[in-house]
């Protein structure tokens, strides 16, 4: 039998009267200053199917565009409520770079004061470089990226699409852009050492990212939700647990109990910065020196990186992390 029919049905514009209005929710701030801020999608699903991200068993590598004069019009409601800053919601912006492209730059014509920021991956970054000053002209005011880890073996179970090497180029190309790269992490995985983890903070350190980086991102624990694509790999036998139908996600433990020790450390910790309104480079060192702690070792001179002079980094007041 040939599949039933279904009909795809059309777009709309979304409907927010009913909803809270938009100071209830994450606000744009860029150093002292809160704005408003507002919230469409411009595509939905992925081309990419990395096998830890919840979309992959979803839509299989589809994706599909929202018509544009649909995303202008929720677009103007939203501005029409107070909305000065707009987060593009898409997994990720540039899998369709042309519609986005007309979508912004009809934005940038009607609200020129109006910035916006998006979720692209590092292998676009990459691959679009050429569009990274345009963007920055039509109000890019930063990017998120799934880094998730420097390691190459992490990011090769992760199926990530990009290597560390890939990484250091994606910030050289947003950083001489003007266009901030605020990074996200799976920094917890059945596969990162307790070296690896160290490693991360050195290279956020390095790269002059301490303010780019939101400290929940230090305690983010790889999830694997029933139906992941991680579930049909070989080596799960190794770490997968029973699954927590509460959670929606099955236990893993690290082969490594320090692994595990730090996660818990650096979540409490995290946690207590977060709620006291701790300076995010605080909470990094005090992150670092755990993780140090916690190998019994001291930062070799090559990991001892000179303060950097700390700047204004704009980001959401809610951080994003998957």
């Amino acid at each position: 039998e040939t599949e039933p029919y279904r009909e795809r049905l059309p777009f709309v514009v979304p409907q927010r009267a009913s909803l809270p209005s938009l100071d209830h929710y994450a606000h744009f701030r860029e150093g002292d200053t809160l704005t408003l801020a507002g919230y469409v999608e411009a595509t939905r699903g992925c081309l990419h199917t990395c096998l830890h991200c919840p979309l992959t068993p979803i839509y299989g590598g589809r994706f599909f565009v929202v018509p544009r004069d649909v995303v202008l019009a929720d677009i103007r409601s939203q501005v029409a409520a107070g909305a000065r800053h707009i987060t593009f919601g898409d997994p990720d912006f540039l899998n369709g770079p042309g519609h986005v492209l007309k979508i912004v730059s009809a934005l940038h014509e009607e609200f020129p004061a109006l910035t916006w920021d998006a979720t692209i991956k590092i292998e676009h970054i990459l691959e679009q470089r050429a569009l990274l000053p345009e963007l920055r002209r039509l109000g890019c005011a930063f990017i998120v990226s799934a880094v998730e880890s420097f390691s190459d073996h992490v990011l090769t179970h992760l199926d990530k699409g990009h290597t560390a090497a890939d990484i250091d180029e994606a910030f050289a190309l947003t950083e001489a852009a003007g266009i901030p790269l605020r990074a996200s992490f799976v920094a917890f995985t059945p596969w990162t050492r307790l070296d690896d983890y160290i490693e991360m903070l050195h290279q956020i350190e390095m790269h002059g990212m301490v303010e780019q980086v939101d400290p929940v991102q230090y305690t983010i624990r790889l999830l694997i939700p029933p139906g992941s694509a991680l579930l049909g790999q070989p080596d799960t036998g190794e770490w997968l647990g029973e699954l927590d139908a509460a959670a929606f996600t099955y236990r893993w433990s690290h082969p490594d109990p320090r692994v595990d020790d730090l996660y818990r450390a650096v979540s409490a910790l995290v946690e207590e910065a977060v709620a006291s309104g701790e300076p995010t480079s605080q909470t990094f060192y005090r992150v670092r020196a755990l993780a140090y702690n916690l190998a019994g070792r001291e930062p070799t001179v090559f990991e001892m990186v000179p303060p950097l002079p700390q700047r204004v980094v704009p980001g959401l007041t809610e951080a994003w992390f998957c």
